[in-house]
This record gives structure tokens, C-alpha cells and sequence, in this order.
């Protein structure tokens, strides 16, 4: 048999230009393709209609909380509006109502989408987006029952726009980031806008079959399976956003003390490590704060545990609201808040020390009907790190002048070997 190579040049490239051109060669817009259209028409409500009552069942009782229950009501019409036109051909009598009503679930089911999405990133409903293309709908499929061109091309165009405000919605929000779940979502959401609108400019080339929902030819095809793929992709977009807003507020839970709100010391921990690292490169002095709450026992022992914690909890919201948006306020232990001062030297933590010494003192806890005061001592230490500095290194040495300020005599600033009685003027050098 000959070889490819004993049949000449010509013939390669004769050979080869007809596996090219077989390989490239689009079916005719007429041309029928070996699809059983009835099954493909099928998968779209089953899967819907699978997908919303499993987010129904878990959005019980959520109505009006993160779009949830709202997403799952724009799955399940999505999922009735499709039979409708499959099967209002067969129903002579009752095809123009069936399409009608088709097309208002359909416009309904994008508005309720884009509810859910406004409604998860906590936005105000949009009454008008979402009633505008309903009404729409219902109007153009009236008027223009008998002329299906016109109809799809019209439709075609509201439901693309429908998709866009989704994709609008999705991707406004200002943070910057792009989780996985919001491009998912804006991934599925500009699929089913490009189908709706990519039929419409069918219909108006005068692609006929474009209308003709159970054809099975390429551009029928091709649009079924992209309308699947982009409810598979928008409900596992708005589902795993769900996930990611969750799993977001896991993580900060677990990095705040419970009782005061304030980070716990494994989260000061690593802020600490940061604002030391940015200073060594910086060469910026980093000043810490240790405070202690004086005879907390008394109080625990005098008005009960609960009166403690509220104590706690007072202390840890004056301590919070005397400090500047780049400080970092965090519970050491016990009655212990240690405070990190970014780019702070050792006048100026010693004026804020004091500032936060006399607010506190000032502070009245009402419990029982009875007024609690407390006072605090704060032990400060500030330097420009160098090298490898570990932050136990830099905590230890204001954890001394804190206990430097107790051994003389409470309520008072310790800086170091300089130590402030309640009232004294700071003046550093």
C-alpha cells in the first residue's frame, strides 16, 4: 500500500486541504443535527427545578434575609416557564395564554434573581429593574402573539438586558476583590444574557429556526446547552458566595476575644508581627501599651463575675475609642489589653497613655443600680526595631513597666524607668 509520501506533493496537499476544511466546516443554518431535542429541552426544568427545591428547603424561614429563598423562587419559575413553550404548540386552543404566561415567568424569574443578588449585598430592592421587564414581557407577548420573530426578538432583547443587570449588580461592589462566588455568578449571569441577545440578532439576520425552540440544529443546540451552563454556573456562583460570606465571618469570630469584642491575643499576635516587620523596613519607631485593670479581684469579689465581665467589656470599648483608625487593641489575658502603636515614639504614646488613663478613670459602669469605677495601670515601651526583633521581646518590656507602674501605686503611667502619678504633666525626651 503506498505511503502518504509515495503519493506525490500535490496529493499531500490535496489530502490535507480536505481534513481542513471537513474539520472547520460549519453545519447550514437548516441542517439537522443527531440531538434528541426533547431530552435536551427536558434537562433544563429538571435541573432547575431540582436546584430550587433544594434551596427552597434550605432558605425555610429566610424570606427576607440573604436572597436565598428569593433565588430559589427565580430557579423554580425558571423551571415552569420552559414546558410552557415546549408544549404550547400542541395546545392550539390555549398557545397564545401558554406564551403569554411563558414569558412572564421568564421575566419574573430574572427579576426575582435580581432581588436575591440586591438583597444579599444587603442594597435596597429594585422595585422598578425588577417590575419594568414583567410588565414588559407581558405586554409585547400580547401584542405580538401571532408574529414569533418579532416576539423572540423582542423577548430576546429584555431578557439580555435582565442578565446584564444581574452581571451590574454582581460585580459593583467596591471592595476590589473578586471572590470566586460573585465571578461565577457574573460568569453565568453574562452567558445567559449573551443567549437572549444572540437570538435576537438570529431573528433579525433571518435565522428563522432561531424561533423554532425544538429545532434541532446547531444554533438551537449551542443555545440550550449555553442556557444550562449558565444556570449551572449562576445558582453554584450565588450558593458559594453564601459559603464565602460564612466562612469570612468564621474567621473573624475566631480572631475577636467573645467577651469585649476586641481581637483575642493570637490576632494581636499577627498584627503585632506585621507592624514589626513594616518598621524594620521602614526604620519607624513602634511603641506597645500593656494595661492592666486595678483590683479587678474586688470588683469579681464585690459585685459578682458578671459585673466583671461588663467591666471588661467597658474597659475594652473606652480603651477602642481612644485610640487612632491605625492602632491595634487586643485582650492579652485576664484583665490584661495590650495596644499597638504603628509609627509612634515614645512622647507620643506616653500622651496618649495618659489620655487613656483619665478615661478611664472618668468611667462609671452602672450595674444593679450601682456605679462601678475602675482605674488602670499602663506599662509603655517604644523603639525603633532592628533586625530580627521578636515581639515577645518588645510585650516583655512593657509588661515590666506595667508592673513598675503598679509597685508605685496604681492608676499611673510607667514608661520605662520613668514613671507619671495621676495628673503629672508627660514630658519625654
Amino acid at each position: 500500500m503506498p505511503t502518504l509520501w509515495k503519493m506525490g506533493r500535490p496529493n499531500v496537499h490535496r489530502i490535507m486541504g480536505r481534513i481542513f476544511i471537513g474539520l472547520h466546516r460549519r453545519p447550514a443554518i437548516g441542517s439537522p443535527m443527531p440531538v434528541d431535542m426533547s431530552t435536551l429541552l427536558l434537562m433544563f426544568p429538571v435541573v432547575a427545578l431540582s436546584m430550587a427545591l433544594a434551596i427552597l428547603i434550605v432558605a425555610l424561614g429566610r424570606w427576607n434575609d440573604d436572597g436565598l429563598a428569593h433565588w430559589g423562587s427565580s430557579l423554580l419559575m425558571l423551571a415552569l416557564a420552559f414546558p410552557l413553550f415546549v408544549v404550547h404548540g400542541h395546545m392550539v386552543g390555549l398557545s397564545p395564554l401558554l406564551v403569554v404566561f411563558g414569558n412572564v415567568l421568564l421575566a419574573g424569574s430574572y427579576a426575582l434573581a435580581l432581588v436575591a443578588v440586591c438583597l444579599f449585598f444587603g442594597r435596597p430592592r429594585p422595585s422598578w429593574r425588577a417590575l419594568a421587564p414583567v410588565g414588559l414581557a407581558a405586554a409585547g407577548s400580547a401584542v405580538f402573539i401571532e408574529q414569533a420573530d418579532v416576539r423572540v426578538a423582542l423577548g430576546g432583547v429584555l431578557f439580555g438586558v435582565q442578565g446584564g443587570m444581574v452581571v451590574h449588580e454582581v460585580l459593583r461592589r467596591s471592595n476590589g476583590v473578586l471572590e470566586r462566588g460573585r465571578m461565577l455568578l457574573a460568569i453565568g449571569a453574562a452567558m445567559v444574557a449573551v443567549l437572549y441577545l444572540q437570538r435576537s440578532v438570529g431573528v433579525m439576520l433571518g435565522w428563522r429556526e432561531v424561533a423554532q425552540w425544538q429545532t434541532p440544529h446547531w444554533i438551537q443546540v449551542g443555545s440550550h446547552l449555553l442556557g444550562l451552563a449558565g444556570l449551572i454556573f449562576t445558582t453554584l456562583g450565588f450558593v458559594l458566595m453564601g459559603k464565602e460570606r460564612a466562612d469570612a465571618e468564621h474567621q473573624k469570630l475566631a480572631q475577636l476575644d467573645a467577651l469585649t469584642g476586641v481581637p483575642n491575643r493570637r490576632a494581636l499576635m499577627e498584627s503585632l508581627d506585621r507592624v514589626l516587620a513594616q518598621a524594620v523596613r521602614e526604620q519607624r519607631p513602634v511603641a506597645l501599651m500593656m494595661v492592666d485593670i486595678d483590683h479587678f479581684k474586688r470588683v469579681n469579689d464585690s459585685y459578682g463575675h458578671l459585673a466583671g465581665d461588663a467591666v471588661l467589656a467597658a474597659v475594652a470599648s473606652c480603651l477602642k475609642g481612644g485610640l487612632r483608625a491605625q492602632d491595634a487593641l487586643g485582650r492579652y489575658g485576664g484583665e490584661e489589653f495590650l495596644i499597638v502603636l504603628p509609627a509612634t515614639d515614645a512622647p507620643g504614646a506616653a500622651r496618649l497613655a495618659e489620655h487613656l488613663r483619665q478615661a478611664i478613670e472618668k468611667m462609671v459602669v452602672l450595674w444593679a443600680g450601682q456605679e462601678i469605677r475602675v482605674t488602670i495601670s499602663l506599662g509603655v515601651h517604644a523603639r525603633v526595631p532592628a533586625g530580627r526583633v521578636q515581639a515577645s521581646t518588645l510585650i516583655d518590656t512593657a509588661d515590666q513597666a506595667m508592673y513598675a507602674a503598679k509597685r508605685a501605686g496604681r492608676n499611673r503611667v510607667e514608661i520605662q524607668a520613668l514613671s507619671l502619678p495621676p495628673g503629672a504633666p508627660i514630658a519625654v525626651d
